[in-house]
């Protein structure tokens, strides 16, 4: 092999020898890269949750401002989603002096990934409506 001023190696293993030391960086920055798509793919799941609570918080005001139940905010909250009942918590409240209903969901997103687990705690999501109640 002989060597050129600038300290390149040349010669016919020059060439295997770099995609060889491409092969070893490749490696060595694989568990970065699936840690970077697991977490994007984790970011677009709460992503979808948060949309979903937002939409059971309105249908959940819907059906209090109609029905003029409380009870009735969970049972439409669950039925205008697929979120876990286990991690939703529901509030009712009829502020004083107006015709309005106001539901708030609080909603604890799971971290799907375990090895995301180790880092990342459940989000806790909120969403809120408010509507007129029909009486």
């Amino acid at each position: 092999m002989k060597r050129r001023g600038t300290g390149a190696i040349c010669g016919p293993g020059a060439r295997q020898a770099q995609q060889g030391q491409a092969t070893v960086e490749l490696a060595l920055l694989m568990p970065l890269l699936m840690v970077v798509a697991l977490f994007l793919a984790q970011l677009a799941l709460a992503a979808r949750d948060q949309i979903m609570v937002t939409h059971s918080a309105r249908e959940a005001a819907r059906a209090v401002a109609v029905s003029n139940d409380a009870g009735v905010a969970r049972t439409a909250a669950l039925a205008a989603s697929r979120l876990d009942p286990q991690r939703l918590r529901v509030h009712v409240e009829e502020p004083p002096g107006t015709a309005n209903v106001a539901v708030r969901l609080d909603y604890r997103s799971p971290v799907r990934f375990a090895p995301l687990g180790i880092v990342l705690d459940d989000l806790v999501l909120s969403g809120e409506a408010i509507m007129r109640s029909e009486r």
